[in-house]
């Protein structure tokens, strides 16, 4: 065991700190210590090693201080961290030497501060103060805050399709749009939460503007407005990604715009088959599912991100990429057991009055369901930095 440890601590001292490893001689401050572990809980976890300098020696602890420094450390984690957190820690011996391992693991609660009030990340091998948009981002995928129904400042009434908004309220709530003053209508959207009233006027939310954005050309008001919020399919010949077969650029509104990238995927498909007996049988194209991974997309996706939903098709797969990362306590595998979160439950909101979605976490089990009766299919969740990714697998068409 001893022999283990010694050859990954001296693995550690070779490959020098990093995203996840930091070195601290025993004399670092209480402030110091606790806004590194801040930094850890933030980002995706990590190790804090006390009794080796920044160049990678080990200078060591006093043993005769094991036991303070070990009270030390978890007061610290207890009183100088908000929420507080508990690591695990380890005394060491390397050699003669004695050092401290403090592991710790990826915060469930984020965002975590100090005392003082600083929110911090681990980037690279060093610490930094959160951004305003990281920091957003930590509260949205907390639950604490949500942006749906946050105000895009430039667009206004005026840049709303007025007529899709009356089929809305009159098929929804059979409310007669058009028999409201100006001033009912006002308020109506702005408690609908399709516009946000800012200093002195009132702009179109984000759930505004992708159901109700105007059609004004050349430019539609969400593409104007809100241009990280299309989606774009790119269909490649081959893995190289350089020769292009096809391509859409979808600004239009919800939910007309999963309509159109799934049919935008449809005439993409090369059609698999299989051979049944003395039949040769065509595999049906899977347009529920296709919907169904689009709509999660739209849903779940982090609009704080300026980045696009990404659907790229190749001969044999296809990707869907949606910015963001699961939120707060959600897994994949939770996924899979029909846990939903919502990310924005304004946009949810919307999309299950257009009967594209429903609140059951029912979405991601029937698509799994479904592949699995789907022969040479398979699919595959994942996440990748700042991304969720989804890979359908089909059998290639020669």
């Amino acid at each position: 065991m001893e022999i283990g440890i010694e050859k990954e601590i001296k693995n550690l001292l070779e490959n020098g700190e990093s995203s996840f490893v930091e070195f601290k001689e025993v004399s670092v401050s209480p402030q110091t210590l606790s806004e590194e572990i801040v930094a850890f809980s933030n980002v995706r976890g990590g190790y804090i090693f006390v009794g080796i300098t920044d160049d990678g020696l080990i200078s060591g602890i006093d043993p005769t201080r094991k036991k303070d420094l070990e009270e030390t450390v978890m007061n610290i984690c207890r009183t100088s961290i908000v929420p507080p957190i508990i690591p695990l820690y380890e005394n060491i011996k390397i050699r003669k030497e004695w050092i401290i391992k403090i592991s710790i693991p990826e915060g469930m609660e984020k965002p975590y501060r100090t005392v003082q009030g600083k929110y911090l990340i681990r980037v690279g091998s060093t610490k930094r103060i959160s951004s305003r948009e990281e920091l957003l981002r930590f509260f949205q995928n907390a639950m604490i805050y949500h942006i749906d129904d946050r105000p895009v400042i430039g667009p206004t009434f005026e840049d709303l399709d007025l007529n899709k908004i009356s089929r809305y309220f009159n098929d929804v709530y059979e409310l007669s749009w058009d028999e409201m003053g100006r001033d009912e209508q006002h308020s109506l959207l702005v408690n609908s939460c399709i516009l946000a009233p800012f200093e002195s006027r009132a702009y179109a939310t984000i759930a505004g503007l992708l159901f109700f954005a105007s059609e004004k050309k050349p430019f539609n008001a969400l593409e104007q407005y809100l241009p990280h919020a299309g989606i774009q399919f790119v269909a490649y010949q081959d893995e190289d990604m350089e020769s292009v077969l096809d391509r859409l650029e979808c600004f239009e509104t919800c939910p007309e715009a999963i309509d159109s990238v799934v049919q935008k995927i449809r005439l993409s498909w090369k059609t698999p088959s299989r051979i049944q007996g003395l039949q040769r049988e065509e595999v049906t194209f899977p347009i529920k599912v296709f919907r169904e991974l689009i709509v999660n997309a739209v849903v779940h996706r982090d609009y704080s991100l300026p980045a696009k939903i990404r659907i790229c098709m190749f001969p044999g797969r296809i990707e869907i990429i949606s910015p963001g990362r699961l939120a707060n306590t959600v897994t994949i595998e939770k996924m899979k057991a029909g846990i939903s979160i919502p990310r924005n439950p304004i946009l949810l909101k919307f999309m299950q009055t257009y009967r594209y979605a429903d609140q059951l976490g029912r979405g991601i089990p029937m698509i799994m369901r479904a592949v699995q009766k789907m022969p040479g299919f398979d699919i595959e969740l994942k996440e990748r930095d700042e991304q969720f990714l989804v890979v359908l697998k089909f059998p290639e068409i020669p």
